[in-house]
């Protein structure tokens, strides 16, 4: 007995210029593109540093992610009743400083333990994490089932930083090593600050 809503069907660059037209939604789908860039960059060369230039086996690897991926499972839950308390663009802004911290470290440690690893590797997706659920909360506070066109652009933001990430990687493989990858992805995630700053928090719907 769901009632369908009415739904915008609009050209793609009216849609465009809707969404560049707002900061929130500007800022957030921003936002969205960078945490995309950020798992795509960590699943491709996260796997190749630590088996190649760190020296781990195929099994460590396999414990080091599986212990990485549990802040996905443990914390977005409580994550999102947070963000109804102290605000999407606070968490916004602490996720990602986590996650540039976080990944700068892993171009400096240099102890081939797996323990230290694990712990550097489970803080990037605590602060992943954070970002991933301030970002959708804050997007669907803003934007209803009628804004397809609107939706669409958000979502698009994942095929779009899987196929950008490896290019801007291979660019910068003429200049750096595989540690300064990582330090450029932790600029960039710092750089996720401007964005986050930019949003305005709203309150959650009725």
């Amino acid at each position: 007995k769901i009632k369908e809503p009415e739904y915008t069907r609009a050209p793609f660059w009216k849609s465009f210029g809707e969404v560049w037209g707002d900061r929130n939604i500007k800022g957030v789908l921003l936002i969205q593109f960078l945490l995309q860039f950020f798992y795509a960059w960590m699943i491709i060369y996260t796997t190749i540093y630590l088996h190649e230039t760190v020296g781990f086996d195929w099994s460590t690897i396999g414990v080091i992610f599986t212990i990485m991926l549990l802040p996905f499972v443990l914390l977005e839950a409580p994550l999102g009743r947070l963000a109804d308390k102290v605000g999407e663009k606070t968490m916004l802004c602490i996720g990602f400083i986590i996650m540039a911290v976080s990944t700068a470290l892993i171009a400096f440690v240099t102890d081939h333990n797996a323990v230290i690893w694990t712990i550097v590797l489970f803080m990037t997706r605590v602060g992943a994490a954070i970002v991933e659920v301030m970002t959708d909360t804050y997007f669907f506070k803003k934007i209803d089932a009628s804004k397809t066109h609107i939706i669409s652009f958000f979502r698009t933001a994942r095929p779009l930083a899987y196929v950008v990430s490896p290019i801007i990687a291979t660019i910068l493989f003429t200049v750096f090593d595989m540690k300064g990858l990582f330090i450029f992805l932790a600029l960039l995630m710092l750089y996720g600050l401007r964005y986050s700053l930019s949003i305005e928090d709203v309150k959650p719907r009725a």
